[in-house]
């Protein structure tokens, strides 16, 4: 919580540039005019970058204070920018073609006089005070619930994009650049210099609002085409370059919190730390004439967003003592003092700068996705999307168990970290000889360590995943596209070995003292498989979910061997999930064709299954060919062909085991899925 000394500072901070606000009422608040600053040598006292911090800013203290009125300066501050910034310099009219209905249709101006010899391009369009602007935009439809407020995100976001990204001509071919300024009137690119972070920052903040766009609109995938360009100029060079300027790789901390987890985001966080380390030593050693106290704030914001740690509370607070009133006075131009005070109480209070700040104020919810794979149904959350541990209720609820895959699910993980714009790297894409595209997605399973390469048909550019096809797969009805999975190096995914304990038959000693044979076999998911007939169950060609759920010493039977077989492979016994255990029979001779070249039965979670958990499928075709297995004695046909038909009791299910000198390289097999359901969990 803040002290209230902070709040104090951060008040006087914010009234230096906006006036005394802190005795307004509600209704004096509906009709407060922002202030024409004399000194900050801008049209009418606004500038861009200025009222971007000073709305989100406002943000900040409704929540820290609980006070409406603070949410309403907000608003009033924005439709103030867009009534100045939003029209021709002399105020007479909007930007051509902007309205009163759509005022950001061409943009915003930055915010300069004519007449300053540092601006004499005259008052031109910036991208990245836009994109800040684009941010406090939607920051404030999520504080308030104005959706409004979003819709000009989206409005600015697609102007911006056709502003600044053109498709350019070069010696070596072309490409997609982007200009960091551009006239006013968008026609004429500036510069020639992309910026450091401009294209990263465009992705990150136009990805924010596509989210909200859909969590709050119902507008999905409204700004695709912008975040896909963003995320090419990103990778053009195969990296984003790295800024050396405090403001620049202090903002950059501050955009790369919202996808810390994507390996683009680690990778730069890794190089911009290694300069603001240096930096936080080196401004206290710099003359007072020779410091640039925004640059120092942007550096000092982007580290406490990021939460960069504890070790650098010295120096933030050596920082901020420098640059007290007196200093601020003395050693900021008149120009400048604005932008640097509205930069000074984001730094008292970082607040809504920081990724979670305010949905989870206001909303209470996170989104999600229903999706189905194969035949299992689950909820895909994405982890930054999560409340905060201490805002986790308990909650009475069935075991949670997180020891192995779910070969089901794994096959929608692919269509959706597509969709939903998850990858921090453009997947492989490639064309067929049918001229279909199919996408390469390669995913790493914390359960298991284990890496999967999905495989699937997508359309675009933008890259979407496409659900329509002509696979069929039995328990799931009608035709789709089908999805191949593909495990690399399956062998040992809990216990490090294909026979964890390096025989192909183990003999397991139950409680009441009998013994039974079995095969412990680790791939993809580790299983137990035994014979049914060793079960004493007469017509194992009959037996069926059913049979077995109305059997319960057979359940605790079975159970017990599980639990045996589980502490012969050195795993827990009590850990439901894993091992599971499959009972084994060869087909039934009557059996229809096509005839599967083995059946089985599996439980998971200590239920028979109606058809057969994927991850053990993999794991009994790779154990037919493994020599001496139970598997293996069991199934007819040619055990040496690559792909095997297993019979369960909603149907068969191919898969696919490669080997080469013995040893497990890959299982494969096909599944479909689809979204059910897009929306929001409250809590």
């Amino acid at each position: 919580m803040p002290t209230p000394g902070e709040i104090h500072d951060f008040k006087l901070a914010m009234q230096a540039v906006y006036g005394p606000f802190d005795t307004l009422t509600e209704v004096e608040a509906q009709v407060w005019i922002p202030p024409t600053n004399p000194n900050a040598r801008v049209p009418k006292g606004r500038h861009l970058w200025t009222d971007a911090f000073g709305v989100i800013n406002f943000i900040t203290l409704a929540k820290k204070t609980v006070s409406p009125v603070y949410l309403i300066l907000a608003k009033r501050l924005a439709n103030a920018v867009h009534n100045v910034l939003g029209k021709t310099r002399d105020g007479s009219a909007r930007l051509y073609p902007a309205t009163d209905e759509e005022p950001l249709k061409d943009g915003l101006r930055i915010g300069q006089l004519e007449t300053d010899a540092v601006y004499a391009d005259i008052d031109p369009q910036y991208h990245h005070s836009l994109i800040l602007w684009v941010f406090a935009l939607n920051r404030l439809a999520l504080a308030t619930g104005e959706v409004g407020y979003n819709r000009l995100a989206v409005q600015l976001a697609k102007v911006i994009f056709s502003a600044f990204i053109k498709w350019e001509k070069t010696p070596y071919g072309g490409g997609l650049r982007l200009a960091w300024k551009v006239s006013v009137d968008r026609k004429q690119a500036l510069v020639p210099e992309e910026g450091h972070y401009d294209a990263a920052t465009g992705y990150v903040v136009l990805r924010l609002v596509q989210e909200a766009a859909e969590q709050i609109d119902g507008a999905w995938g409204i700004l695709s085409r912008e975040i896909a360009s963003y995320h090419l100029i990103m990778n053009r060079a195969g990296r984003v370059t790295v800024s050396c300027g405090p403001l620049g790789y202090g903002m950059g901390l501050w955009m790369l919190q919202f996808f810390r987890d994507e390996e683009w985001a680690r990778e730069l966080v890794n190089e911009c730390l290694v300069l603001v380390y240096g930096a936080l030593d080196a401004f206290p050693g710099v003359d007072l004439t020779h410091r640039v106290a925004f640059r120092e704030f942007s550096t000092c914001l982007g580290s406490q967003c990021y939460h960069v740690g504890m070790d650098i509370t010295t120096q933030l607070q050596a920082i901020m003592r420098f640059w007290a009133p007196a200093h601020l006075d003395a050693g900021v131009p008149d120009g400048s003092k604005p932008m640097t005070l509205v930069m000074h109480a984001a730094v008292l209070l970082p607040g809504a700068f920081r990724d979670g700040y305010i949905w989870r104020w206001n909303t209470r919810s996170f989104p999600a996705i229903f999706a189905r794979g194969g035949t299992s149904n689950g909820l895909v959350i994405e982890r930054r999307n999560l409340p905060p541990v201490d805002e986790w209720p308990a909650a009475l609820a069935g075991a949670l168990d997180m020891a192995g895959n779910c070969g089901n699910m794994s096959s929608a993980i692919g269509p959706l970290c597509i969709d939903e714009g998850l990858l921090s790297k453009v997947p492989q894409i490639e064309l067929d000889s049918t001229g279909q595209y199919t996408a390469l997605v390669r995913i790493f399973n914390t359960n298991t360590s284990k890496i999967i390469h999905s495989r699937f048909k997508v359309s675009g550019p933008p890259w979407r995943y496409c659900p329509i096809g002509d696979y069929e797969m039995d328990g799931v009805p009608g035709k789709q596209s089908k999805i191949v999975l593909s495990f690399v190096d399956p062998a040992g995914a809990k216990t490090g070995r294909a026979l964890p304990t390096g025989s192909p038959m183990d003999t397991l000693s139950l409680p009441d003292g009998s013994k039974i044979e079995s095969s412990l076999v680790d791939v993809s998911n580790p299983g137990v498989f035994v014979r049914v007939l060793d079960l004493g169950l007469a017509r194992p060609g009959s037996l069926s979910p059913a049979a077995v759920e109305a059997n319960p010493p057979l359940k605790d039977r079975l159970e017990q061997i599980r639990q045996a077989g589980a502490a012969k492979m050195g795993l827990d016994p009590t850990t439901q999930s894993i091992p599971k255990i499959v009972l084994i029979f060869p087909p039934p001779s009557e059996s229809s064709s096509p005839k599967p070249d083995i059946q089985c039965l599996a439980l998971s979670m200590g239920q028979a299954h109606k058809a057969a958990p994927l991850t053990l499928a993999l794991c009994l075709g790779a154990a037919v060919k493994l020599p001496g297995t139970i598997p293996n004695e069991l199934a007819q046909g040619d055990v040496n062909e690559r792909v095997l038909a297993i019979g369960h009791p909603s149907g068969r299910l191919e898969v696919g085991t490669t080997m080469s000198g013995g040893e497990i390289v890959s299982a494969e097999l096909h599944r479909t899925a689809r979204v059910l359901m897009k929306g929001h969990v409250f809590y």
